[in-house]
Parts: structure tokens; sequence; C-alpha cells
């Protein structure tokens, strides 16, 4: 049994600590959905149309280290290396680290205190070769706005340097992405990588905005360039013009760069932080996300 979070305004459902068994997100604080009370929108769906996979993604769910696995080069194969949010992985070949790969993992011990409306999670220090961080996540609401207050401890004895994004993976109501969607940013759009002329074909940009020309068929993704988002009332905003809502997501730190992945029944907009903390140090940052219809 998860958690749910209410306050007659909003819903937001919460899994296990351990229900996600993958090695790639952060098992703290998996919201698999939020639900406007009063109209019944939805906003997360997950990351295979089928439906939940213990290995996979769902809704709103964060990720430490995308392309880099902290002490993972020095890291001889055999040997363990720790990922923040899940444990100690085990290196089992040469090959350079993968985050679609499922390592062995022996899972960081975590302390959870929920409320009605808030629930918080510290994720205990374990050191591996001079890595060792505490990790502290409360997610709460307050009318129809989620926020995720971050902090993380460096108690080991070397930098860690790593980025931490939340995946979101939207799709409203579970309506099929298409012309119906809308993206916007604060600041125009400025792709620095597109993975394929599919992609360029099927995104529309305009100004500020992306639009989405036809029903993908496959998945497609772009990487963007970044700004500071404590200027800005938001980072990014999806709606669905057919039903009337949608969500923004407001960041209080600087965007290291943006990316939008999807396929045909989710929209992922992707806001990276950039983290490196000096032995002893601490960082805190948030996000918020506010959902709203017409």
């Amino acid at each position: 049994m998860g958690h749910q979070l209410a306050n007659g305004r909003l819903e937001v459902e919460i899994a296990k600590v351990g229900r996600y068994q993958g090695t790639r997100f952060d098992r703290t604080g998996f919201i698999t959905q939020v639900k406007l009370t009063e109209s019944g929108h939805t906003f997360c769906v997950h990351e295979f149309a089928e439906g939940f996979n213990p290995q996979a993604g769902s809704g709103l769910c964060n990720e430490f280290g995308l392309h880099e696995g902290m002490g993972y080069a020095e890291a001889e194969v055999g040997d363990w290396f720790p990922k923040l949010g899940v444990g100690l992985l085990k290196r089992v070949s040469e090959a350079p680290y993968n985050f679609q790969h499922a390592y062995p993992a022996e899972p960081f011990d975590v302390d959870v205190i929920s409320g009605d409306s808030n629930i918080s999670y510290t994720v205990r220090s374990r050191s591996i070769n001079g890595y060792a961080a505490r990790l502290v996540k409360k997610i709460s609401i307050e009318d129809t706005v989620l926020t995720i207050d971050y902090e993380l401890i460096n108690e080991g004895s070397r930098r860690i340097d790593t980025e931490e994004y939340v995946h979101n993976f939207i799709g409203i109501n579970e309506e099929a992405v298409g012309p119906e969607y809308k993206l916007k940013l604060p600041v125009p759009v400025r792709f620095t990588e597109v993975e394929s002329d599919y992609t360029s074909d099927l995104l529309s940009v305009q100004d500020n905005e992306i639009g989405w020309t036809a029903r993908p068929h496959k998945p497609f993704y772009g990487r963007m360039k970044g700004f500071n988002g404590g200027d800005y009332p938001y980072s990014w905003e999806l709606t669905h013009s057919a039903r009337r809502a949608g969500v923004r997501e407001i960041s209080d730190f600087p965007v290291a760069h943006m990316a939008l992945w999807g396929t045909g029944h989710v929209i992922s907009p992707e806001v990276f932080v950039r983290l490196s903390l000096a032995p002893g140090e601490k960082r805190s940052w948030s996000r918020k996300y506010q959902f709203f219809c017409w």
C-alpha cells in the first residue's frame, strides 16, 4: 500500500518505497498519479502504455546521474558504486555506465514520516570509496500546487558532481499525444540536440511554444538550452486544448539544460539541475507543480 496526499483540491498517489524495483530512478517519493479533485482531471501515466512496471518509470519520478554513474569510472568489475536515491550498485562489466541497465543493488535504508498533506523521506548515508550522502526529500501540497523540496548533504570525503531531474511522465486524462497538446517555455525554444529527422518533423516550434504535427508512432527526443529558473514564472507549461487542463513546473534554480522525450502516450519535459558539493557541503533546491483547468 502506498501513500495518498489530499487536501480537497488535489490528490497525489505515491508508491511505497520498494514498489519500484529498478536501479535508475530515485525510489523515494515515486509519484504515480496526480488528480484535480473537483474536475477529475488526471496528469500522470506510466513509462510503458501497458501499465505499471516495477522496473520502469511512472508519473513524477526523479533520477540522479542520468549519464554519469557516481564513482562508476574508478570501480572495478565486481565493485560497488552509489546511486543517489537507490542504493549501492554493482559494476558488472567493463562497459560504460548505462542508466537503462538493471544493476545488482543493495538499497539504501529510508526513514519515512507521513501526514495528510505532506510526506518526507530521509535516505541514510552509506559510505563506499569515499562517497557518502544523505538525501532528504519532502513532498507537500497546498491548494493545487505540489512541491518537492530536496536537501543533499555530502557526508563523504570526496566531491559529489552529479545532476538531478524529474522525468515527468505526463498524459492529461491519458489522452494520446498529438496536436491538442502544447508545450510552452518561458524563453524562445532553442534545441541544441535533436535525436532524429523524425523528431524534427514531428515537433513544430514557434518562438517559445512546441506543438506536435501528428500522433507519434515511436519515441522522440530533443535537448534544449537552459536558463535561470528563478527569473521566470515557470520552467515549462503543458496544456491539452480539448481537455482544457494543464500543468506547469516552477524551478528555483539555474536550469542546466532541458530535454523533451515522449512517445505515443506520454510527454516528458525534463528540467536538469547541476549539483556539485564539496565534502561537508549541503545543497537545497525545490520544484513546484501547479495543476489547473479552465
